[in-house]
């Protein structure tokens, strides 16, 4: 059989679909608005969802996957990384998914002049941001949140994989480890030593095993394969040739990513990802990404209803937002937007600003533009840091995200900052065919993950 699943557990939405391998097409495909959304908190920096709900919504969508679709020979897993879930000796969660996006590991150390997130990059000699697991974990051990039932933690897609095949202990692979943070490539793990001298415990933490093998098998017999971040998964689902290509992916957040065999020094700003089957991802992450542009819109739509007093769907607001895009031509003297408006990974606390407004471009019109563009901007800072930092050539610019597929200003705007042409991802669900291709591989469908880009179209 050449039809594999892949699910993708996004921060927002969870998708699903069926590749057809021999076809290189998408056979069938759901999404879906998380059902249950963020739960209501006290705290501005919280961001949580309930972790029980996100598998019941899985797992319907798998079961009306397999009803479509019967002979599947695997099921492979991707979905938000960073974030972490605490489970029982059952394998059942006992904590909601602290998300990527939770700021505790940002707050600071009580008596301390430095947050979690910081004394744990300095006891570990790695960058961790703070919505990395383990800084996420470390708040919670020192306020007395880690819940007294907890036997593991791990990330969303891999507590649905311990779900769907019923294993009380989860595994790991690399790219959702190094996501967690305390994950060093020369042992192959954990640095667990190191995690306990910074007083948490390891065995909390994950076996590490390879990408791409089984974890077990679904309810219905089919073969369950170890989850992949959802950079990692876009990527594979996104690039037909990795080396050379720089993937510009504009979601709920954004990232320029692009694959190296091997590399000295990281380039200033990113971060060197695990890439499944070996070498390394180096990513550029921008926190605001399309969420820049959902502020503005939200914006436009307060005035609005302001003005008139008359409720005005988001969608209506977009369409307007469209229409000034094309129908305002540019200003020689531009606005300029910094989108950092939800920090960034190396300062959270960075606020973002618009620059160089003058009586005649403070418009409607010429503000969506320059919003675009700085969006555009931050990440080719990123592409600025590796063509000084690697000697790789890039000469292909690939592009995937729902943002960029439904602003084609967005993509213009990208190929005229870069000085490239961009190719969009022929499907529109990256992340999930890169679970999907991570499946065949394990399963020995795909050769290996150097071959997967063989059976995008």
């Amino acid at each position: 059989m050449a039809k594999f699943m892949g699910l993708d557990i996004g921060t927002t939405t969870i998708s699903g679909l069926i590749y057809d391998l021999e076809d290189r097409k998408i056979l069938h495909r759901i999404t879906a608005d998380h059902a249950h959304g963020f739960l209501v908190s006290e705290q501005e920096w919280e961001r949580l969802q309930d972790a029980e709900a996100i598998y019941g919504q899985t797992l319907s969508m798998v079961e009306e996957l397999l009803s479509r679709e019967s002979e599947t020979a695997g099921i492979g897993l991707t979905g938000q990384m960073h974030g972490i879930v605490y489970m029982d000796i059952k394998g059942m969660a006992v904590s909601p998914l602290y998300t990527w996006q939770d700021g505790r590991g940002g707050q600071m150390i009580p008596g301390a002049s430095r947050t979690y997130a910081e004394r744990l990059s300095e006891q570990f000699g790695m960058n961790l941001s703070p919505g990395y697991g383990l800084a996420t974990h470390a708040y919670n051990t020192d306020h007395g949140l880690v819940p007294a039932e907890a036997a593991s933690i791990c990330s969303i897609a891999d507590y649905i994989g311990a779900r769907l095949t019923g294993k009380p202990v989860p595994v790991m692979d690399a790219t959702q480890a190094a996501a967690i943070g305390g994950y060093r490539r020369e042992l192959h793990d954990f640095d667990r030593s190191a995690i306990g001298k910074a007083g948490m415990d390891a065995a909390l933490l994950p076996q590490v095993v390879p990408s791409g093998t089984l974890a077990g098998h679904s309810p219905q017999g089919i073969p369950v394969y170890v989850s992949l971040g959802d950079n990692q998964a876009s990527f594979l689902g996104s690039v037909p040739r990795p080396e050379g290509t720089l993937l510009m992916n504009v979601g709920t957040g954004s990232q320029l990513s692009a694959y190296v065999p091997e590399i000295a020094e990281v380039p200033k700003g990113m971060e060197a990802r695990p890439y499944p089957g070996g070498g390394l991802l180096l990513v550029g992450a921008a926190l605001s990404g399309g969420k820049s542009y959902a502020m503005l819109q939200s914006f436009f739509r307060d005035v609005i209803e302001g003005f008139t007093g008359q409720t005005v769907l988001p969608k209506e607001i977009y369409a307007w937002m469209d229409q000034m895009l094309h129908s305002t031509p540019g200003c020689e003297e531009s606005l300029r937007v910094l989108p950092f408006f939800n920090g960034t990974r190396a300062n959270p606390e960075l606020r973002g600003s618009i620059e160089q407004i003058s009586l005649g471009n403070f418009t409607p019109g010429a503000l969506t533009h320059a919003f675009l563009s700085g969006m555009v901007e931050e990440l080719y800072e990123f592409c600025l840091s590796l063509k000084a930092s690697t000697s790789c050539t890039f000469t292909e610019l690939a592009g995937s995200g729902n943002a960029l597929r439904a602003n084609p200003v967005l993509c213009a705007k990208a190929e005229e900052i870069f000085g490239m042409k961009m190719k969009l991802s022929a499907s529109p669900e990256e992340a999930a065919v890169g679970a999907a291709l991570c499946a065949a591989v394990g399963s020995g469908s795909i050769e290996s993950f150097r071959h997967t880009g063989q059976f995008l179209i």
